[in-house]
């Protein structure tokens, strides 16, 4: 994506490739990957919020494949339910901290312990701030601001969630945050990209926060470009006209994988293309 290079702290690795490369010393190959995750991810419980399509669904089914078990929370139950006995599935809608309370409860009383999470759950546009309504009365109605509730405080939310359940480990764990490309740059969908840019922010400074309080918790978050999901579903007809190709979900799949295996990366944003 055009005009979002060299922003400081930023690590503007191709779809992921560069930080494969520090893990297997230059073999970025998926194979590398998936022999590596087994060892680090095999056992332990992963939360997967927004688990039932698109990118997290993604997720769930690499995590599964790498012996993990997978706590999948979204407010829709998945289309295809996993037969794996390691997966779990919790309706959740992130946007009630109730629902999230009760997930992360769950989770801990099924297996005992959580190890990572990746708040993940996310919704497209809604809102332009340009075209208010009006009641019966005629008075100006709020902005519909459902974006910004789900895609940055349910993720502020479900972070915080994490990083309590997490310091219980003496090894701690790590988290992953969903941002996105749209955090970096103008685009036209403000509820979206505000709301993207806002996980960025608290994603690099939370790790701060969690690093002077002591804690072995990561935090990173990833920013990918345009992914093939049911966010936008006219992208289709967006990836025609701008000529362009949306990545797989799976490339995102990877890297969120991938930051639950390291304990090296900390507060760091991830821009993923391919």
């Amino acid at each position: 994506m055009p005009g979002i290079q060299g922003v400081p702290g930023i690590d503007f690795s191709n779809a992921g490739k560069p930080i494969l490369n520090r893990l297997t010393g230059g073999r970025s190959t998926f194979t590398s990957l998936l022999v590596l995750s087994t060892v680090h991810l095999k056992g332990k419980v992963v939360i997967v919020t927004g688990g039932s399509s698109g990118i997290g669904l993604a997720t769930v089914n690499l995590l599964l494949e790498f012996g993990a078990s997978v706590v999948s929370a979204d407010i829709n139950s998945p289309a295809e339910p996993s037969s794996n006995p390691a997966f779990s599935f919790v309706q959740t809608d992130v946007s009630k901290w109730t629902d999230l309370t009760t997930l992360f409860k769950k989770a801990k009383e099924q297996h005992g312990r959580i190890d990572h999470v990746f708040a993940n759950a996310g919704i497209g546009p809604r809102a332009n701030y340009v075209s208010l309504e009006s009641n019966a009365d005629g008075d100006l109605l709020e902005p519909n601001n459902v974006v910004i509730d789900i895609n940055y405080k349910s993720v502020v939310n479900t972070a915080s969630l994490a990083i309590h359940y997490l310091k219980q480990n003496s090894e701690g764990g790590n988290i992953v945050l969903m941002g996105s490309s749209t955090g970096l740059q103008p685009m036209r969908a403000p509820d979206y990209s505000s709301a993207k840019a806002g996980v960025l922010g608290f994603g690099r400074s939370i790790q701060r926060t969690v690093k002077v309080a002591g804690l072995p918790i990561r935090v990173n978050t990833l920013a990918p470009s345009w992914t093939s999901s049911q966010v936008l579903p006219d992208l289709d007809g967006i990836m025609k006209a701008i000529s362009h190709q949306a990545q797989s979900p799976v490339v995102v799949a990877r890297s969120a994988a991938y930051l639950m295996t390291t304990t090296d990366r900390e507060g760091d944003v991830i821009f993923l293309t391919h």
